[in-house]
């Protein structure tokens, strides 16, 4: 069981407590329109009920019943998504002055950018257009110019750092859902060492699934186009973006996916927790 990439490069049964949104209301607003947040959480909603489907297989052996149809309706609801998302992506921007990111990311340049990742993502929903892009890559067949350029793209926003700590902690969140169940108890050490032993072999998939991922979707980009993305990574605004993001989309995770453990424990009780 491992999570999904969280790659916020740029970009439930337990529902955070509202908080007031620390940024502007209307700054904040144009920033999460020029992201394509919307757009990237409708994607990631595909992911995640993609995913429960392989959970019902896994532990469930495909009976799940209409309870788990109902559970992972309001695992993946939009509006929460959104809102917990939100959330914790504003309380981490806090204090970081916009104009540059909305400079940023409504040019065009910008815009295109967001274009680009929002639909490799989408296209990633496919198995077999990921298979071709990580075989390009394992091929040796990829341009190195641009393959280069990724490369430094992932090193200045800490992607494989930040998406690897990403996914321990949602599958910890997963395991101690799923030790509700009377089938699946572990003790919280149980679940840590269950998790740390898997970390190395989810680094090395992750840092794989990132340059497919990053090739696929800059290959249309013009090389200086990418400098500048990467410039601009490296600045103050941008890395404190990237670090709001994965704030915002670490949290909704976590909360997904220890409800998504907890959906399970429920199946297996036969009854509510």
């Amino acid at each position: 069981m491992t999570a999904r990439h969280l790659i916020a490069a740029t970009f439930g049964f337990v529902l955070c407590a509202p908080v007031a949104w620390a940024q502007p209301g209307a700054a904040l607003d144009r920033l999460w329109a020029a992201l394509e947040i919307p757009k990237a959480l409708d994607i990631m909603r595909d992911e995640g009920l993609d995913m429960a489907e392989e959970v019902a297989v896994q532990y469930l052996g495909n009976t799940a019943s209409d309870l788990w149809v109902r559970d992972i309706t309001a695992i993946y609801e939009p509006e929460t998504m959104a809102q917990v998302m939100r959330d914790g992506f504003s309380a981490d921007l806090d204090g970081t002055e916009m104009e540059p990111l909305l400079d940023f990311f409504t040019s065009e340049r910008g815009t295109q950018i967001i274009t680009l990742e929002m639909t490799a993502r989408r296209a990633f929903l496919d198995p077999d257009t990921e298979a071709a892009a990580r075989d390009l890559i394992a091929a040796g067949d990829a341009d190195p110019e641009l393959l280069d350029l990724v490369d430094r793209f992932i090193t200045v926003n800490d992607l494989v750092d930040y998406n690897t700590s990403g996914a321990m902690n949602t599958n910890v969140a997963f395991l101690k859902g799923l030790s509700q169940s009377e089938v699946f108890l572990m003790t919280e050490q149980e679940i840590l060492d269950q998790v740390w032993n898997d970390a190395e072999g989810n680094r090395a998939e992750t840092e794989d699934w990132l340059r497919a991922f990053l090739y696929t979707a800059y290959s249309p980009l013009d090389p200086e186009d990418l400098r500048a993305y990467i410039a601009f990574s490296e600045s103050r605004p941008g890395q404190r973006l990237n670090r709001a993001l994965f704030a915002g989309f670490g949290e909704m995770y976590n909360q997904q996916y220890h409800a998504l453990g907890l959906a399970v424990a429920r199946q297996l009780a036969g009854q509510d927790l």
